[in-house]
């Protein structure tokens, strides 16, 4: 059984496909600010890319570039996952930072801008 996503504007996206994770991301205060999905694939013993499908839940500000959809890069060492959402940008990035447990990735997300730490929160992903 795969979920649906709504958006803001009531138009349903993409179902989450067997083998990819499921995404929240959660501002300071723990309020659920993006919902979405995204799917791993392993380039070598330690590089990671995929693609990824994200949506706000609300009328959230200043949640950086993680709604839309875009190819990542990354690196896993072990249970620590790191990811770029836009890998081609220094000065507009969004970066996930955590800890895979089982079928769960979860940690901090951070938005990196021309100023340096924009906003940040926490996120989770469970494996479908």
């Amino acid at each position: 059984m795969s979920a649906a996503f709504i958006r803001c504007n009531d138009q349903p996206t993409q179902p989450v496909p067997a083998g990819a994770y499921q995404y929240t991301s959660y501002d300071t205060l723990g309020a659920a600010m993006v919902t979405g999905w995204f799917a791993i694939q392993k380039t070598d013993s330690n590089h990671i890319s995929g693609e990824w499908h994200f949506s706000p839940l609300a009328k959230t500000k200043d949640v950086g570039p993680q709604t839309g959809d875009g190819n990542f890069a990354g690196t896993i060492d072990g249970n620590q996952m790191y990811m770029e959402l836009d890998p081609q940008y220094i000065d507009n990035n969004l970066e996930l930072s955590g800890t895979i447990q089982g079928n769960r990735y979860s940690g901090r997300w951070t938005w990196i801008s021309f100023v340096g730490v924009t906003n940040h929160g926490n996120f989770e992903a469970v494996k479908k």
